[in-house]
């Protein structure tokens, strides 16, 4: 059996025995005896020490094997030299989370869930244990998160612009960060020297919650099918990663949410209040140019709404200014992602914003992996209408992680407010009409 696998495998056996003891005391509502927190702390040791023992090999091996092979195409799988087929990234994880729904609702041990929906794969059954379940619940291990991640960073557009995830220990982090330089000048022999003197302020992280609900129907928590592990995951996936773009933008900085970028650098916004306008493009540059940032790679978040306004701007003798290097997925030089999650204002002007920046000066605090409870009782909101899992034969599969953003420098991010994506012509023939 490959090395890794069973070095898993004899870490989530030690875990269930730890859950075991645990759980033997709290039904006897007893505090642990001396001998039993000395053997929980023994086995807690040992597991630590395996999670880094799996690490350490798992660099080895990437180590040895030089360059890695290019992709394979999506929903291509490949086969090991242990002859366990390669899946793709966060497939395993829903397998871990239906594995885990199916064994609350039916109360079957979810290993043997595991074994029967997917036989082959012995790297799901060593992990099965590794979920902490209460209440309904399960954590998901921290080495099948990880397989969301790199989903997250193709997904969502702020992961993908190269923003930083850092993590949170004990959810909260304060991080300093210089805010003044010293200054030097010219002085002339015998004179005195000013002195001036590097000023620091702090970047603080708290956790909040991100949450949501997917209903799921039962039938399609049984299918083994890859179609029926990769809808678990994609839902998984996009609803994260749709709510991190949208706060990475808006978010409100309030006791309960993240601080976006329209609030942390609010100064630094430009109002249109009018069409756009090439000299409107350029001053953003401008103002980004005119930062002292260090090696800067700025990106642009545009709706696309805007695409086609930019993309048929035109000098007074007809030629367009943007529209070859936007071929090339590039405006004024910096590459450009469509972001639908750009708000538009339904007012009669349609406003709309535009963002620059350097996006490796976002900051992404995580504070826990993806934890999952269920309900097949329960009702959810689809609209104004109240629907019951009960009725629908549905099980409701809520997803929680903790998360906060920050910004390393408030002068590393610019946005046009205001922008008008109804033209002005169109605004007229309605009005009379």
């Amino acid at each position: 059996m490959d090395k890794i696998l069973q070095m898993r495998q004899k870490r989530a056996e030690i875990i269930k025995n730890m859950r075991a003891l645990v759980t033997a005391a709290e039904e006897g509502q007893r505090a642990l005896t001396e001998d039993e927190n000395t053997k929980f702390e023994g086995m807690r040791a040992e597991a630590e020490q395996l999670a880094t023992s799996i690490v350490r090999e798992e660099q080895l091996r990437g180590l040895e094997g030089g360059d890695q092979p290019a992709p394979a195409p999506a929903g291509a799988r490949s086969v090991t030299a242990t002859g366990q087929r390669e899946l793709e990234n966060g497939i395993r994880t829903a397998r871990f989370v239906k594995c885990a729904l199916l064994a609350k609702r039916t109360r079957e041990a979810a290993t043997a869930i595991a074994e029967r929906l997917y036989p082959g794969d012995e790297q799901l059954r060593a992990v099965m244990t590794e979920g902490t379940a209460s209440d309904g619940g399960v954590l998901v291990p921290e080495n099948l998160y990880n397989e969301i991640i790199p989903l997250l960073r193709q997904t969502g557009i702020t992961r993908s612009l190269g923003a930083i995830e850092i993590p949170l220990p004990n959810g909260n982090l304060t991080m300093p960060k210089q805010t003044g330089a010293a200054n030097f000048t010219w002085v002339g022999e015998n004179k005195p020297i000013g002195n001036s003197k590097i000023t620091m302020g702090n970047i603080k992280l708290s956790a909040k919650k991100l949450a949501g609900i997917i209903p799921i129907s039962n039938e399609l928590l049984a299918d083994a099918s890859i179609a029926a592990d990769r809808f678990i995951r994609d839902e998984i996936v996009s609803g994260i990663a749709e709510s991190e773009d949208i706060t990475a933008l808006y978010g409100t900085g309030t006791e309960n949410a993240p601080k976006g970028i329209t609030v942390a650098c609010a100064a630094n916004k430009v109002a249109v209040n009018s069409e756009l306008t090439a000299e409107t493009i350029y001053t953003l540059v401008g103002k980004m140019l005119s930062v002292k940032l260090t090696n800067p790679a700025l990106a642009w978040r545009i709706p696309g709404v805007l695409w086609a306004k930019i993309y048929g701007m035109q000098t007074a003798s007809g030629s367009f200014i943007f529209r070859d290097e936007m071929n090339k997925g590039t405006l004024c030089g910096y590459p450009f992602k469509i972001d639908n999650n750009i708000k538009v204002g339904a007012d009669a002007n349609g406003k709309t914003q535009i963002f620059l920046g350097d996006w490796k000066h976002f900051l992404i605090g995580s504070a826990s992996a993806l934890q999952i409870s269920i309900s097949t009782d329960a009702s959810y909101k689809d609209g104004s209408t109240v629907v019951s899992a009960f009725e629908n034969d549905l099980t409701l599969m809520r997803a929680i992680i903790r998360e906060d953003f920050g910004v390393r420098y408030n002068e590393a991010f610019v946005f046009a407010d205001g922008i008008f994506t109804i033209p002005s012509a169109s605004r007229a023939a309605e009005s009379q009409g």
